[in-house]
């Protein structure tokens, strides 16, 4: 509804419907006709609500769409009046008042365009906030505006720029002029390496010192031929394509992307954390922590870290000699007072021990919760492998994983006798509810260890918010160059996302709405802009009134 809008009440074809909370909606016949019966009947559409006091129609979007179609100009032109802001707070009485007594040639005007103005908004203030504006511009100081248009599209639409200039046309963007897919593409492929180092580094200085970086990798899947990172590897996602390698390092405290690479799609994990690590120190990633997947340690990237002085804290897996060791030399006396830990309800002791020739400080952890998972676990899997054995009595082989739990005698060819292996579950039970972190940093506690590795579940939610939300589980450009700025543009977007959600999680009035619920209201924000130039906001709810406040989103920007 525009409400602080009257406009004459039309003469023929209305109907009127009374609700309970006592508004009068109105309905304007659209067509009328017989259906297959041959009874006549109409189609009928709402264009607005009848004013309480003088009887005109305060009018709905549909309005204008139905009379503008009927006629090449409004039959409405010399009959709706806007109301400045002002204005808007005055008493309908008084509304209707200044529309009788006002001088029509002198005030009469008509709306002549409707936009949303929610969602840039908020992604305007956001990259304000975050000082994002203003590391574009020092980076791209002729294409800026270009790239946030681009991105703030992305977070909104998706990455098939196709409708970006219909986009553009329903959202009030002053930042920037409007764009086309074509002009994205070229875009896209003006931005270069160069470019994109510069504003890593410049994005890094945004940040603290002290942050901590957890850094993790995934694919993008691509049906291209054209592009020479596109290589056949393993595919995190199950497609049977070809993939491009996506490393990522992540701020632990701010919560925040800060920097990627693209790599060939064949090299392993494990393989390219020495690559990241030189490319972090180009652009000036120094005295950090690094938080990484226990698959990624291997003797040649411990001695990577080590020589680069930087720190780390990863898992250690259980499958590894060193770890039941661990566990079996602490376990007898770990459950002690001094060694609890209130905040995650768990006790942890810390250990020196020995990894590919460097001292390394291993923090072993038990939790009584887990200790009683982990034997639900092991004596449920017990049960479900003797079915399975069972049915496989008449097989010529057992696979390994029957003898982790089990000792299996061949009989004959066909056959074999098993029972538990006691010996080797009861070593499983007794190691239930442990688990091992290794640091590198004598300085850190068990508590501050613990901490800061489970902060790292950040770095796979920005994993599925850029494959899924921002839609780049699969790449639709066909070359490296125009590939690499699109992802690009991609990042910067899952910057703002990553931002914004965090705000939403942590905001008690917000965390009970999901993002996309947010998205949703902000893009039913309009503003009415009129033939004199005069903006009219719609009539905000109080649902779109909270999110503007919770977020801190300046409404002068708005209007």
């Amino acid at each position: 509804m525009f409400d602080g809008i009257l406009v004459d009440m039309p003469k023929a074809g209305v109907l009127f419907r009374n609700y309970p909370n006592g508004t009068k909606y109105v309905y304007f016949t659209v067509a009328a006709y017989r259906n297959k019966a041959g009874k006549p009947t109409s189609k009928v559409k709402a264009i607005g609500k009848e004013d309480a006091v003088t009887g005109q129609l305060v009018p709905n979007r549909n309005y204008y769409i139905i009379f503008k179609k009927e006629d090449e100009t409004p039959v409405i032109e010399k009959k709706i009046v806007a109301t400045s802001k002002r204005s808007n707070k005055l008493s309908r009485k008084q509304k209707s008042s200044n529309h009788e007594d006002s001088n029509p040639s002198s005030t009469d005007c008509v709306p002549t365009k409707i936009q949303s103005v929610g969602t840039v908004a908020t992604f305007w203030e956001t990259a304000q906030k975050l000082r994002l504006t203003e590391t574009l511009k020092k980076c791209f100081p002729s294409k800026w505006d270009r790239i946030l248009l681009s991105s703030f599209y992305m977070l909104s639409e998706g990455n098939v720029m196709s409708y970006i200039g219909d986009w553009f046309d329903d959202n009030k963007i002053d930042f920037t002029r409007k764009m086309n897919d074509v002009e994205c593409s070229r875009l896209f492929e003006s931005i270069t390496y160069e470019e994109r180092q510069s504003f890593f580094t410049e994005w890094l200085g945004c940040l603290s010192d002290s942050e901590h970086f957890a850094f993790d990798s995934t694919s993008f899947s691509s049906w291209s031929n054209n592009i020479e990172l596109v290589e056949w590897g393993y595919n995190r996602d199950g497609d049977n394509l070809p993939q491009v390698n996506f490393g990522m390092f992540y701020g632990m405290t701010t919560g925040l992307p800060v920097f990627y690479h693209l790599y060939n799609g064949s090299v392993p994990d494990k393989a390219c954390i020495k690559f990241m690590m030189a490319n972090a120190l180009d652009i000036g990633i120094k005295k950090v922590c690094f938080v990484i997947d226990g698959c990624l340690i291997t003797e040649e990237n411990v001695d990577v870290m080590f020589e680069s002085n930087y720190k780390f804290i990863t898992t250690l897996s259980l499958a590894r000699t060193e770890a039941p060791k661990l566990i079996d030399k602490v376990k007898g006396n770990i459950a002690l007072i001094e060694n609890w830990i209130p905040e995650y309800k768990m006790f942890a002791v810390k250990q020196l021990i020995t990894l590919y020739g460097h001292e390394i400080h291993a923090h072993i952890y038990y939790n009584p919760e887990k200790q009683a998972r982990d034997l639900n676990e092991i004596t449920s899997k017990i049960e479900k492998l003797k079915v399975e054995l069972q049915k496989l009595n008449n097989s010529k082989y057992v696979t390994q994983r029957f003898t982790e739990y089990f000792d299996i005698k061949t009989q004959s060819k066909n056959s074999f006798t098993y029972k538990v292996d006691e010996c080797k579950v009861n070593e499983k039970i007794s190691r239930a509810g442990f688990f091992i972190l290794l640091s590198s940093d004598e300085k850190y506690s068990s508590f501050d260890v613990l901490r800061t590795y489970r902060n790292k579940d950040g770095i796979e939610k920005n994993f599925y918010q850029i494959k899924n939300d921002i839609d780049f589980k699969r790449i639709k450009t066909h070359n490296i160059d125009t590939t690499q700025g699109k992802i690009f543009t991609g990042f910067v977007a899952l910057i703002l996302r990553s931002s914004l959600n965090q705000t939403i999680r942590n905001h008690e009035g917000l965390k009970k709405l999901t993002f996309e619920k947010v998205l949703l209201e902000l893009r039913k924000i309009r503003l009415v802009t009129m033939s004199d130039q005069k903006n009219v906001m719609m009539m905000l709810t109080k649902t779109q009134r909270n999110i503007l406040e919770w977020l801190k989103i300046n409404m002068e920007f708005i209007e």
